[in-house]
């Protein structure tokens, strides 16, 4: 899909740069100790972190959804959402044209107003290209969702997951500019894979993407063994290319292998997140069983 950038985010765009500028200077002095503390931050801030949308005492396991289905000619698709959130914790990804697009599209706006109202949650996709996109674009595209549409927070895409510091602090940039917006919007980001700690410690984002890929590659996982010391709602697992007959086994390997959130779906290729898959509903009782 054609990739759109927001308006009007010239005040947005400034203070970003101010806030990568100051966080630039502070974490420079501090990476070496930040290093070197990693689990003594984490312990400080895992009791202050927003749990606006994802609780930390939940043990439900949720249902993160990349919801890059049309709102025109997939609106059951998106009733099956509202149906699902009214059932277990159900949370979608916006993702109008590979970002917000430039104007409000009603029927998307509809979508999003009956599963908020269901109680869902919402999160606007913004890609990030690795690191590689600018801020400007990437805080445009932040303003652009929170004046078009309800959202509860974003979904920052492709993700770095090395330990470069350059890489680490245009993340907590871009969280601490979302965090500014609104204290209770949740930031949920993509590696697809597994990250060192500090990601998580400083953080740059409430919730993290840590497997995204293939169910033959799924069964080979394992979680990083920090992520013990952290709530579970903070990992989220999407596996694609699994068989109804594997949804169970995959469901309850998300469950005993860290993760509070999960999605699975049959479909693959270039798009697996197109529709929701054909055992949806099976989908939704897996995850509400403990």
């Amino acid at each position: 899909m054609q990739e759109n950038r927001g308006m009007g985010a010239v005040a947005g765009v400034r203070a970003v740069f101010a806030l990568e500028s100051a966080e630039t200077t502070r974490l420079a002095g501090r990476t070496g100790r930040c290093l070197k503390r990693v689990g003594l931050i984490a312990g400080l801030l895992l009791g202050c972190l927003d749990g606006t949308a994802f609780a930390a005492g939940s043990t439900a396991t949720s249902l993160v959804v990349p919801s890059y289905f049309n709102a025109t000619g997939s609106v059951a698709n998106w009733n099956s959402l509202v149906t699902s959130a009214r059932k277990v914790p159900t949370t979608a990804i916006l993702n109008p044209n590979s970002g917000p697009g430039v104007k409000e599209d009603p029927n998307y706006a509809a979508a999003v107003a009956k599963l908020r109202a269901a109680g869902g949650k919402v999160l606007g996709y913004v890609s990030t290209s690795y690191g590689k996109r600018s801020l400007s674009a990437v805080v445009a595209d932040i303003n652009t969702y929170v004046a078009l549409y309800k959202v509860d927070g974003f979904f920052i895409d492709e993700m770095t997951s090395d330990s470069q510091m350059s890489h680490i602090q245009f993340y907590q940039s871009i969280y601490n500019y979302i965090k500014g917006l609104n204290a209770t919007y949740s930031v949920t980001a993509n590696p697809g894979t597994n990250i060192p700690e500090l990601y998580a410690s400083l953080p740059t984002a409430d919730q993290f993407v840590v497997f995204e890929s293939t169910a033959k590659s799924y069964a080979k996982y394992q979680p990083m063994s920090w992520q013990a010391a952290y709530p579970k709602n903070r990992f989220v697992h999407m596996v694609y290319g699994a068989t109804a007959a594997q949804l169970p086994g995959v469901v309850q390997y998300a469950k005993t292998h860290g993760a509070g959130g999960v999605y699975v779906t049959s479909l693959a290729g270039g798009n697996p997140y197109k529709a929701l898959p054909p055992y949806w509903n099976d989908e939704v009782t897996d995850a509400a069983a403990h």
